[in-house]
């Protein structure tokens, strides 16, 4: 862990000085050492579950491994960084950027490629592998012959078959090809960065190395340049056609029926059109266009087709306030429930994720009758393909993955805290809201509150689940607190309209709505002791427990903002637009939603945490409400981790930086 500077009011901090509960746990180890450990219990957990064949397909431990349906077995197949499931149980893997292909029925590995291979899929009949390496797009016969570039990059800013920043930030667009069902041709993207701002990422601990150039698209800069090309596999290709001055944005493309299919959006993202595309020249028809006063929301799985080639596709039923899944051009799932994620289509079946209360998710299935596949309250996922259905069950008491209903392995490791949790509804707008007490804590005695959410779009923290997040929000409980988390206006789970309550506004609704469900809560509960009221986050709620304790000093007295947006146009293009708008037209609006601006407002302790290897929130938005801070001659604490990115990696800096926040609400709030 490297402290870098801490500057403000308070001492500077040592490991040996802070202090923490650790005779609550006997074992010699506390929960910060064993998130450190475990990577915040991803050592043995399951991620990237596919379907390939009669084989199920996921990563653990730096590792591919996969279900055989054949016998029920999992087998530890090789190692793996990150890998794409073909058809029938032919994957492609990369691992230390060197790419090899896997074929599961035969239990052969085959390495193909030398260089460092940024991405790869293998065609959908199972004879040839795409890969980009050096921004070029390749392919390679399966058996690792005929290697040779499809499309090749003109100048350092071009790139082939790669998603631009935006896309895989924040559209959750992680393609940047995609191959035809006959394994013929390749729906490519190119990718022109030079109309993108170059950002510099320095290493402070190295001044012998020149800062990294990194094209950022901030909001109200120019975006990447993105084009589609249909390319044959020797090479020659056809662009795409489409009004690309006014739809700038690629959001998604599917290509798993006679023509592919895709979505683009306007740069305001009111207007989304679904466009078929004819392989042989390119030319693009319309399917379907959406508008939206505020903004049209793409949600994963979609746009995608049946068998009998009917659009798939999930859009938001303004009469209804739901998001309703389309098949054709009729709505088929009802009001009210709210349908999230298309995980895949059989046929003519279509399997779907959806909600009706916010802090459930259930798996579906529609083939003319829509029947809920999951019970029991829970966040259920899954993926069905090839006669298989993958259900990933996670509740607050344990995860369970099965295939077919048979279990996958769970090695996970077990939380040093014992969950104490409560979901409640708090205030007026019936808040979801999750309630953290002490073990040892006996009614009756007031304790300090500390709001721990995230409260802000695209992620629901309040769920009925169990996540690393709430062991983090438990171990701050054994300290001391009454620990409270709070879904506000703005995430997800509660319809449109919920969403979009924070249109030209990301930071007074949702402070609103954390004081409403605090003030809720400690009106039937005397133990909430309102005269030391700290709130902590990470990257959105960073930047709301600063705006807290600025704008509220009333409620709050002490805030840790780790990684806060503190200025909004420093952020990604795609996503700070979508709800305030362009800079150039809304600027009022980014100046009142911002923190710096404020800073000579504070008053209360004030702890500003960053990695200054981040590039998701750059750690300028942490200098700058800094250098306003100490230029209005404002106490505050800055601790910065060189090496470190917007999730830390370093085992060190993900243990001492929960110990130097507990150190600070202690002296903060005169604990102990």
């Amino acid at each position: 862990m490297t402290p870098g500077g801490l500057s403000g009011a308070g001492e500077r901090l040592t490991m040996d000085s802070i202090r923490f509960a650790g005779e609550r746990f006997p074992m010699g180890e506390d929960l910060p050492a064993q998130l450190a450990r475990t990577r915040y219990f991803q050592t043995g957990a399951v991620s990237g579950l596919a379907i390939s064949g009669r084989f199920v397909t996921f990563l653990r431990d730096g590792a591919l491994w996969a279900f055989d349906t054949a016998d029920n077995q999992e087998r530890r197949v090789a190692a793996a960084a990150q890998y794409r499931a073909g058809a029938d149980g032919i994957v492609t893997v990369l691992q230390d950027s060197e790419l090899f292909v896997v074929d599961l029925p035969a239990d052969e590995v085959r390495k193909l490629s030398e260089g460092k291979v940024e991405t790869a899929a293998i065609d959908p009949t199972g004879h040839a592998v795409a890969f980009v390496r050096e921004r070029a797009l390749w392919v390679v016969d399966a058996s690792g012959t005929n290697d040779r570039v499809l499309a090749e990059p003109e100048n350092a800013e071009v790139s082939w078959g790669l998603p631009e920043f935006t896309a895989w930030m924040s559209m959750d667009r992680t393609e940047g090809f995609w191959w035809a069902p006959d394994g013929q041709r390749l729906l490519v993207a190119r990718l022109d960065e030079s109309p993108v701002e170059i950002w510099y990422q320095p290493d402070p601990l190295r001044s012998d190395v020149p800062p990294k150039p990194i094209r950022y698209p901030a909001a109200g800069t120019h975006n990447a340049d993105v084009s589609l090309h249909l390319v044959d596999l020797d090479g020659q290709r056809v662009e795409v056609e489409w009004d690309r001055e006014r739809f700038e944005y690629l959001v998604q493309a599917d290509w798993r029926g006679e023509r592919p299919l895709i979505a683009v959006q306007t740069r305001d993202q009111q207007t989304l059109r679904l466009l078929d595309v004819d392989p042989a020249t390119g030319g693009t028809s319309l399917v379907r266009e959406v508008t939206d006063p505020n903004w049209v929301a793409m949600w994963a799985g979609t746009p995608t087709r049946t068998a009998s080639d009917e659009l798939v596709w999930i859009e938001r039923d303004a009469e209804t306030d739901t998001y309703r899944l389309l098949i054709g051009d009729k709505f088929v799932t009802p009001p009210g429930l709210q349908v999230l994620e298309v995980p895949g289509v059989s046929v003519d079946t279509v399997m779907f994720l959806a909600q009706t209360e916010a802090t459930e998710i259930h798996h579906y299935s529609y083939d003319g009758e829509v029947r809920q596949l999951s019970g029991g309250a829970g966040v259920h996922t899954g993926r069905v393909a090839d006669g298989i259905t993958v259900v990933d069950s996670r509740t607050l008491d344990s995860r369970r993955i099965t295939v077919n209903g048979k279990p996958l392995q769970d090695p996970t490791e077990q939380p040093v805290v014992d969950l104490r949790m409560e979901l409640v509804k708090a205030g007026p707008s019936e808040l979801r809201t999750a309630v953290f007490r002490p073990s040892w804590h006996e009614p009756g005695t007031k304790l300090p509150v500390l709001l721990s959410p995230y409260a802000g779009p695209g992620f629901q923290l309040v769920m009925a689940r169990s996540m690393p997040g709430y062991f983090v929000s438990q171990w701050f409980a054994e300290q001391g607190f009454i620990v409270l988390s709070i879904d506000g206006r703005g995430t997800p789970g509660r319809g449109p309209a919920w969403e979009r309550a924070v249109a030209g506004d990301q930071l007074f609704p949702v402070l609103d709505d954390q004081i409403e469900a605090l003030h809720a809560i400690a009106a039937t509960d005397d133990d909430l002791d309102l005269e030391r009221v700290a709130i902590r986050g990470w990257s959105f709620s960073g930047y709301l427990a600063a705006a807290a304790v600025i704008h509220r000093p009333d409620v709050f007295h002490a805030g840790i903002a780790g990684a806060p947006v503190t200025d909004l146009r420093l952020y990604d293009s795609y996503w700070k637009e979508r709800y305030m708008g362009h800079p150039a037209s809304n600027a009022e609006a980014y100046r009142r939603s911002s923190i710096v601006p404020y800073a000579d407002q504070l008053t209360r302790p004030l702890q500003i945490i960053h990695g200054l290897a981040d590039t998701n929130v750059w750690p300028v938005h942490s200098l700058r409400l800094a250098a306003a801070l100490a230029a209005a001659g404002k106490p505050h604490e800055l601790v910065t981790f060189a090496g470190q990115g917007h999730g830390f990696s370093d085992p060190a800096a993900v243990e001492g930086r929960l110990r130097l926040e507990l150190d600070f609400l202690q002296r903060s709030l005169r604990l102990g």
